[in-house]
């Protein structure tokens, strides 16, 4: 059965939104009422405040009569009518001025309320994808992500938080003035009901499902959009290589194509409203010049009351207009509840502290391992002890499961059986953090931010946080001192985008400087020769040799026998299991 507040668009969001709010947001929220009631009570008196001028200016002697104009007047002391008037008027001005001085403060506290709002999602959010862990990011597509942590919290603030706001506060004006509308001439108010009601609902009956769908189309196809782009840039040298520009320009104009036609319809619905609720105000127009004609004694009285429904006009056009315009909005970015509803019940874990030190083994015992959608393990009990300052190799052919053990080392995936041990310790979530301070991790590409030499190697810090003499020291240990000294920037030189000024072997030089520059005394090496000529990758494997001075632990997965030369040990992995440990030499006689 349909939940009965789904009925009720402005009831559901309004009450999905208290749902999703942060602690201490509710308390927010309520002063946030009280600021739109407040403002619409000025908005009311503003537009009130215009009522005795137009008063004294169409009614004869109506300062002599009234009782409260007249009573005015003589307190006021008043030499003429036209005093009186410039007075008045002059009374407006300030009123109208010191209503709107105060109703951009109470939008700035509407602003501040909602885009906190999208700071406070999109951190949580982030918070919450890295809690999923490694898993999550390899199966999700990275441009998904960044919609949901970027993109959907803005859209929540701009377009559902601050729509509700705005409906509320035109909904509170709107009915003062309707209210005063009706104490003057109640039968004013049902011809406008008759005129201006249809019209409004007819056509928000037309666009809500309209809208919906194009905001939700729209928020389908950016990720891909995105990723077309994305694989066509970062894919530059194989798309030109494969001569495959036209068929990744086709597949981004495809997707610009729909965006475009979704685009148009979005700014039709969005300019929409007003003609249509102009139209109604002239339809409306008409009809209390028609009721005026027949049924008021005379014109007089229906030039008052054409006055003041133009006047109330002034302000209920904008009124409906961004009643509708919220409306729309409100309706059109129901789906960003999906997402911000994820961190409803979430509540960050302090990260965990429980030390774990490495003097001496890290212990795989009788791990195994499967993917979580497999029913077949894709290690089968592993068994292995790897000595402190020990430089351990890997080799075996591709999908034998090599990776997938460096990943249980590195804590990305835990183990479906058995264990990790470090010295005595088995490696948890809760010392999980303190083993990753411990280890450095080289990749067959390493990840290039867009800075300097200095930023990529003290990966996450500013550059005035970087301590130079480190920097130094751990330049020369990856034998990159000299190509760093040679920049006339030295290494405060930005190497560009995925950096694209630095030769491969340069690159993963980097990545072995980062990892030392964090401290690692584990240092895993995933096929990071791999793509890399074979003097290249000489030098690299040189430069990995003399980093082994008894302290530092290495573990290697090779693509080429090579890249072994140096190690104390080399295991061969091969269907998930530890088939052998053999000898460099004997590995060399093998292959050939």
């Amino acid at each position: 059965m349909r939940n009965p507040i789904t009925n009720n668009i402005i009831t559901y969001s309004i009450n999905r939104i208290i749902e999703v709010l942060p602690p201490g947001y509710k308390k927010k929220s309520a002063k946030m009422m009280a600021l739109l009631f407040l403002n619409s009570m000025m908005e009311l008196f503003g537009l009130a405040a215009f009522l005795p001028l137009f008063s004294v200016i169409l009614q004869d002697n109506v300062i002599q009569t009234h009782p409260i104009i007249s009573q005015v007047y003589q307190l006021g002391g008043f030499s003429s009518e036209n005093q009186f008037i410039l007075v008045l008027a002059g009374f407006i001005v300030f009123a109208i001025v010191f209503k709107n001085v105060m109703s951009l403060f109470i939008l700035k506290s509407q602003a501040t309320f909602s885009l906190s709002l999208y700071q406070y999602f999109a951190i949580r959010l982030h918070q919450f994808y890295y809690s999923k862990g490694f898993p999550y990011f390899k199966n999700t597509n990275s441009n998904v992500i960044m919609r949901d942590v970027s993109a959907i919290p803005q859209r929540f603030a701009n377009n559902m938080v601050l729509p509700v706001f705005n409906f509320l506060n035109e909904l509170f004006v709107l009915s003062f003035i309707l209210i005063s509308l009706v104490l003057y001439d109640w039968k004013a108010i049902v011809l406008l009901s008759c005129t201006i009601l249809p019209i409004f609902l007819v056509f928000y009956n037309w666009v809500k499902g309209r809208t919906a769908k194009v905001e939700s189309e729209t928020n389908r196809l950016q990720p891909l959009l995105g990723k077309s782009i994305f694989q066509s840039i970062f894919g530059f040298t194989d798309v030109e290589i494969t001569n495959t520009q036209e068929r990744f320009r086709n597949k981004i104009a495809a997707y610009l194509n729909k965006m475009v036609k979704l685009s148009i319809k979005r700014t039709i619905y969005a300019q929409a409203p007003t003609k249509v609720i102009e139209a109604g105000m002239v339809i409306t127009i008409f009809a209390i010049t028609a009721y005026g004609l027949y049924f008021l004694p005379d014109r007089q009285g229906l030039t008052a009351l054409l006055g003041l429904f133009a006047l109330a006009a002034y302000r209920i056009l904008p009124s409906v207009n961004r009643i509708m315009m919220a409306l729309i909005s409100i309706k059109g970015h129901q789906y960003t509840f999906g997402t911000i509803g994820q961190v409803k019940d979430y509540t960050p874990q302090k990260p965990q502290a429980e030390p774990l030190t490495f003097d001496k083994t890290i212990t795989l015992n009788n791990l195994c391992f499967r993917f979580p959608d497999s029913k077949d393990n894709l290690l089968h009990k592993i068994n292995l002890t790897i000595k402190k300052g020990e430089s351990i190799g890997f080799v075996g052919p591709s999908g034998a499961g090599k990776t997938t053990l460096m990943n249980l080392m590195l804590g990305f995936w835990p183990g479906s059986e058995g264990e990790i041990i470090i010295d005595s310790q088995t490696l948890s979530a809760a010392n999980l953090s303190n083993w990753r301070d411990q280890l450095g991790y080289v990749q067959q590409e390493v990840y290039i931010l867009d800075g300097t030499i200095a930023e990529n190697i003290a990966f996450g810090l500013e550059r005035a946080e970087i301590d130079q003499q480190k920097l130094e020291k751990v330049l020369k240990q990856s034998s990159l001192w000299e190509f760093v000294e040679s920049l006339p920037d030295k290494a405060q030189t930005t190497i560009g985008e995925r950096g694209t000024k630095l030769s491969g072997g340069q690159r993963q030089r980097v990545g072995i400087a980062r990892a030392l520059y964090a401290g690692a005394s584990i240092l895993f090496f995933d096929e990071a020769t791999s793509a890399l000529d074979t003097q290249t990758e000489e030098e690299i494997t040189e430069s990995i040799q003399q980093l082994t001075d008894g302290k530092l632990t290495i573990v290697v997965i090779a693509h080429r026998v090579s890249t072994l030369k140096y190690c104390d040990r080399i295991i061969e992995v091969n269907e998930g299991e530890i088939k052998r440990e053999v000898a460099y030499q004997q590995l060399v006689k093998e292959v050939r």
